[in-house]
């Protein structure tokens, strides 16, 4: 099974990477988007404080495949609204 790598920045630092061999891209695809969500549910705060979350996930050679980004837009409604928190 092929490796692949996986990298995660929560916007503020590197969280440990991690090298896992799955069965092909299809299969690391699904473990980029299940990484990204778990960062999401462990550190809401960076998203919140304009940070944007990421996972990049590169093959056995290192070759960048993919990389998925999250990040949070807050309008000047938005802003208003949380003022008051």
């Amino acid at each position: 099974m092929p490796l692949y790598h996986f990298r995660i920045h929560d916007g503020m630092h590197e969280i440990a990477p991690t090298t896992e061999d799955l069965a092909g891209i299809e299969v690391a695809r699904e473990r980029a988007m299940g990484l990204l969500a778990d960062l999401l549910r462990w550190s809401p705060a960076s998203i919140w404080a304009g940070n944007d979350v990421r996972v990049e996930v590169s093959d056995g050679d290192k070759l960048v495949l993919f990389e998925l980004f999250a990040f949070a837009s807050v309008s000047s409604a938005g802003a208003a609204a949380g003022a008051g928190d």
